[in-house]
C-alpha cells in the first residue's frame, strides 16, 4: 500500500472517529434535553393539578374535579394521567367515589412508600414513551397549609400523580438534527481529505520511491537507482542515496571479484546479496588465516589432522565424513578419522591408484548425477557421497569422503566444497613440511638394511616415552636376539648373504609382533625388542614364536641349503632394575647365557645368571657406565 493511501486512511479514520464521538455526544445531549423538557412539563402539570384540586376542595367544588382532570389529560403529548391516594388519606376521608385512586402498579406503590419520583422510559423502533410518577407530600409551607386538613406529619406522602408522555416527536427531531450534523461533517471531511491528499502527494510519492529503492538494496540489488523528486529536498536526498548505492556496488563488486578466488566460488551460495556475500568472504578468509597460523605452530601431523577435523565438524557443520590418508609409495590407504556412525561407501585398503576413482583422476567424485560413477562405492539407496581428493606430495594423498542423507544436506554440501578445498590448500604446505621432517627423522632413526629402528630411536624412546609409561604403571620386557654362528655365514658365503639373512630375520619378527612391541637393530646381528605391558607368559610366547618361525626358513646359497637359529635373552624393566640401560645389560647377560649353554634357547634374566657370570662386568651403553657386582 502506498504511503499516500496509508496517510489518507489514517486521517480519514481519525476524522470518522472524531465525528462519531461528536455525534454520540450530540445524540446523548439531545436525548437528555428532550427528557428534561418532558420532566419540566410533568412537574408543571403536577403543580397545576395539585393547586387546582386544593382550590376545588377549599371552595367545595370537588364535583368539577373529574372534568378538570379530563381537560388536563387532553393536553398535547399527554397520553394518560391518574392520581393515587396514600393509605392514610383514604383512612382519614374515606374512599367514597375516589376508590379508583388506588395505586395501579408497583411504580405507584414504590413512589408512595419512598416519596421519591420515578421515571420509566419505554422505547422501540417506532415509539417512545416517558412515564413519570411525582409524589405529593404534606408541608406546612404550602398555601393553604396541608397540615390543617390532613392528619399527617411534615413530609409525609399524601398521594402521587402519574403522567405518561409520547416523546416520539422529540426523538424524531433529535434524529434530524443528528443527520444534519453528520451530513455537514461528511462534506467537510471529503473536502478536507481532498485538500490533504493533494498537499501530501509529492512527499508520499518521494517517500515511496526511496522506500522501494532501499528495499531493493536490502534484497541485494545494487543496480537500482532512486528517481529525482519534484521537491528540492527530494532531489538532494535522491542524489545522496544514489551516490551511496553506487559506492557500495563498486566496493562490493570489487570484493566479490578479487576475493572470491581465495575461497573457491563463495558466491555459489544461495544468498545473492553482495554485501552479505562480501561479509562472509571476509569472515572465511579471516578464519582460514587463523587456521593457517595455528597449524604452523602444531608439532605433529596428528595435530594438523585434528585442526582439520574440527573445521569440518564445527565450522562447516558436516555430520558424516571420513578422512583417508594414502601412502602413494606403498599404494595403501589408512583411515585417519571417522565421525560417529559414519560408514564409508568403500573399504579400499590397497590398490588405491587403480581402484579409487577420485584419487586416480585427482578430481572430486560425486554420486548425485551418476550413482555408480565409482564402481567400488556401495552406499545406501537414500545416501549420496562426495569424495574430495587432495594431493600433498609424492608420498601422501588425502581423501575426504562425505556422506549426505538428504537432498537439502547435499545442496548445502556443494557450497561447502570450495571452502574445504581452500582449507586443504592452506594445510598442504604445512603438512608437506611435517611429512618431510618426519621422513627425515624416520630415516635418521631407521636402519637402512632391515628397515627397523636403530639405536638413535631407542635413545629417543628412553628420553620421551619410556619414563612416562613406567610412571603410569607399565612394565616393559627387554628382549635381546642374536643369530647363532652368524660369523660363520659371513666367512663362508660373504657379507651380502649375511645381510640377506638379517633381513629375513627382521621380516620374521615384524610378522610376529603386535602394536605394543618395538623392533630395534641394536648392532651387527643383535636385535632388541621392547614389549609394553609385558608378562612372563606373553614374553616367553613371543620369544618362542620368533625362534620357531625363523628356524623353519631354509636358506639356499652356493648350492648349500641350511637353516639358522637365534638365541634370546630377556629381562623386565623396572622389575629387574629401575635403570633402563642396566636392564638392557641384564638382557644381554641372559643372551650370553643362552649362547654359553648351547644356543637356540630363550633365557630369562635371574640373579643366578648374574652371579654365575663374570665377577665384575664393565660396560658402557648410551655413554653411561654401570657396574654389575
Amino acid at each position: 500500500m502506498k504511503s499516500n493511501t496509508k496517510i489518507t486512511l489514517i486521517i480519514f479514520s481519525m476524522v470518522v472517529l472524531l465525528t462519531s464521538i461528536i455525534v454520540v455526544l450530540v445524540a446523548i445531549g439531545s436525548r437528555q434535553i428532550g427528557y428534561d423538557g418532558v420532566k419540566k412539563k410533568a412537574y408543571l402539570t403536577a403543580d397545576i393539578v395539585k393547586n387546582s384540586l386544593t382550590s376545588h376542595m377549599v371552595n367545595g367544588n370537588m364535583s368539577q374535579r373529574d372534568v378538570f382532570l379530563d381537560s388536563i389529560g387532553q393536553l398535547k403529548n399527554v397520553q394518560s394521567l391518574w392520581l393515587v391516594r396514600a393509605k392514610s388519606v383514604s383512612e382519614q376521608f374515606g374512599n367514597s367515589n375516589l376508590a379508583n385512586e388506588n395505586p395501579k402498579d408497583d411504580v405507584d406503590l414504590e413512589v408512595l412508600k419512598s416519596g421519591v419520583e420515578k421515571i420509566v422510559i419505554e422505547e422501540s423502533l417506532y415509539t417512545a414513551n416517558l412515564r413519570i410518577t411525582i409524589p405529593y407530600t404534606a408541608s406546612s409551607l404550602d398555601k393553604p397549609n396541608c397540615l390543617n386538613c390532613h392528619n399527617a406529619k411534615e413530609g409525609e406522602v399524601l398521594g402521587a400523580i402519574s403522567l405518561s408522555f409520547d416523546i416520539s416527536e422529540d426523538r424524531g427531531s433529535n434524529v434530524m438534527v443528528l443527520l444534519y450534523i453528520i451530513g455537514t461533517i461528511s462534506i467537510f471531511l471529503i473536502i478536507f481529505l481532498i485538500f490533504i491528499r493533494k498537499r501530501i502527494t509529492p512527499y508520499t510519492n518521494s517517500f515511496d520511491s526511496l522506500s522501494d529503492v532501499l528495499k531493493r538494496v536490502h534484497e541485494g540489488d545494487y543496480s537500482i537507482r532512486a528517481k529525482a523528486g519534484v521537491l528540492k529536498e527530494d532531489k538532494e536526498v535522491s542524489n545522496w542515496l544514489n551516490e551511496l548505492i553506487e559506492k557500495l556496488e563498486t566496493v562490493l563488486t570489487g570484493i566479490e571479484k578479487n576475493l572470491t578466488s581465495f575461497v573457491h566460488n563463495r558466491t555459489s551460495n544461495v544468498n545473492h546479496d553482495k554485501l552479505i556475500t562480501a561479509k562472509e568472504i571476509i569472515e572465511d578468509i579471516s578464519e582460514i588465516y587463523h587456521y593457517k597460523k595455528t597449524i604452523e605452530n602444531d608439532l605433529t601431523i596428528d595435530d594438523i589432522y585434528h585442526r582439520l577435523i574440527l573445521v569440518l565438524k564445527d565450522k562447516l557443520e558436516i555430520d558424516c565424513f571420513i578422512i583417508f590418508e594414502t601412502d602413494l609409495i606403498k599404494d595403501e590407504r589408512k583411515t585417519i578419522y571417522t565421525t560417529n556412525g559414519a560408514i564409508a561407501c568403500c573399504d579400499l585398503k590397497q590398490n588405491i591408484k587403480e581402484l579409487c576413482r577420485a584419487e586416480r583422476i585427482n578430481s572430486i567424485v560425486a554420486s548425485e548425477n551418476f550413482p555408480e560413477i565409482c564402481r567400488v562405492a556401495k552406499c545406501k539407496a537414500d545416501e549420496n557421497y562426495i569424495c574430495i581428493p587432495f594431493y600433498v606430495n609424492e608420498q601422501k594423498n588425502i581423501a575426504i569422503h562425505i556422506v549426505s542423507k538428504s537432498k537439502e544436506e547435499l545442496n548445502n554440501l556443494k557450497y561447502k566444497i570450495g571452502i574445504i578445498k581452500k582449507y586443504l590448500e592452506e594445510t598442504k604446505p604445512i603438512l608437506e613440511s611435517k611429512i618431510l621432517m618426519e621422513a627425515l627423522k624416520e630415516k635418521n632413526l631407521t636402519d637402512s638394511l632391515t628397515g627397523l629402528y636403530n639405536r638413535k630411536y631407542l635413545d629417543e624412546i628412553v628420553e620421551k616415552q619410556l619414563a612416562l609409561d613406567v610412571k603410569n604403571g607399565s612394565i616393559y620386557a627387554i628382549m635381546f636376539l642374536d643369530i647363532d654362528y652368524f660369523k660363520m655365514v659371513n666367512d663362508t658365503y660373504g657379507h651380502d648373504i649375511g645381510d640377506d639373512i638379517l633381513r629375513k630375520l627382521a621380516i620374521t619378527m615384524k610378522k610376529s609382533i603386535g602394536a605394543n612391541e618395538t623392533l630395534v637393530r641394536y648392532g651387527g646381528e643383535e636385535f632388541l625388542i621392547l614389549m609394553k605391558n609385558a608378562t612372563q607368559e606373553s614374553t616367553k610366547k613371543l620369544a618362542d614364536k620368533i625362534n620357531a618361525d625363523f628356524s623353519k626358513i631354509i636358506f639356499n646359497y652356493g648350492g648349500d641349503s641350511f637353516s639358522k637359529t637365534v638365541s634370546i635373552g630377556y629381562s623386565f624393566f623396572p622389575t629387574d632394575t629401575d635403570q633402563f640401560w642396566k636392564c638392557i645389560k641384564y638382557a644381554d647377560i641372559s643372551l650370553y647365557e643362552a649362547k654359553a649353554t648351547g644356543r637356540n634357547k630363550v633365557v630369562k634374566f635371574s640373579k643366578k645368571i648374574k652371579k654365575n657370570g663374570s665377577k665384575v662386568l664393565y660396560f658402557q651403553l648410551n655413554k653411561n657406565e654401570y657396574q654389575i657386582e
